[in-house]
């Protein structure tokens, strides 16, 4: 059996199916696992709050490594953060609303919530899918919460797009920005992201990236693949992320994370 002390696992598209429905092993074989001693993170675009949600039944039993790379959490407890400083949220703000509504809407991603404006309450129910906490403002100016992560929701499910035409161009050098599915830009400190999230585990935990395994399918993904020495990109990846992946695992809607913990757990890797 190869040495495995962690393995991180993005989530929509990853682990969850096309219905955004969980494996239904998936608690069983994190409990198989803690038992040989492999820690599991869940590594997602997501904020905590929506995290911890999800996996209510088996928070303790993981880490969070939220806002890809931006927060990381274990048994409740903060162990890193990035905080995005107001002036920077504020100008981040500006710039996405100077642009046309249909390129993006800005939402800032705080700790306890995401604040939108009420102009855009119409994708409610979409923003909700991601978001469980909201909070609708009248006016951004008078908005006072500590971030961690700036986004942008593309009606048009045009974010690779966006992202390289505008937001990228324009907000990299300062920040670490990068695409979150179809539909999010994802904006955070400079030198934030998943990958990040992985160096800063291995010190927290005391292992190595090669005792580290990642799987992932989209453009948020590529700094944790790189990371890793056990990288896999989903069958249903962006060509882009297979390239920098190690391993191909089958597709989120072919139980494709589920089947190689269980062939690592029945010794076969």
């Amino acid at each position: 059996m190869i040495d495995i002390k962690l393995i991180a696992i993005d989530m929509d598209h990853t682990l969850l199916n096309d219905k955004g429905q969980l494996p239904e092993n998936f608690t069983d074989q994190v409990h198989a696992l803690k038992e040989k001693g492999i820690q599991v993170a869940i590594a997602s675009g997501r904020p905590l709050y929506t995290l911890v949600d999800m996996f209510s039944h088996i928070e303790d039993d993981l880490i969070f490594v939220s806002d890809n790379g931006a927060a990381i959490t274990k048994q409740g407890q903060q162990l890193f953060n990035s905080i995005i400083d107001p002036d920077d949220y504020q100008k981040l703000m500006a710039f996405t609303l100077e642009q046309n509504e249909a390129t993006g809407i800005p939402i800032l991603c705080a700790l306890d919530a995401a604040y939108i404006s009420k102009a855009h309450d119409q994708y409610d129910q979409i923003y909700r899918t991601f978001y469980t906490n909201i909070y609708y403002f009248d006016d951004f100016a008078s908005v006072d919460a500590v971030a961690n992560k700036f986004t942008v929701y593309t009606p048009n499910n045009d974010a690779v797009d966006q992202y390289a035409n505008i937001y990228g161009p324009a907000l990299n050098k300062q920040f670490s920005a990068t695409t979150s599915g179809k539909e999010w830009i994802d904006i955070m400190n400079k030198n934030i992201d998943k990958g990040q999230g992985m160096y800063q585990l291995s010190n927290l935990l005391n292992i190595t990236t090669d005792q580290m395994m990642a799987f992932g399918d989209n453009y948020n993904d590529i700094e944790m693949l790189a990371a890793v020495k056990y990288s896999y990109a989903m069958e249903n990846a962006h060509d882009d992320v297979k390239a920098q992946a190690n391993f191909i695992a089958p597709s989120n809607n072919d139980l494709g994370v589920s089947k190689v913990i269980q062939d690592l757990l029945d010794g076969n890797l």
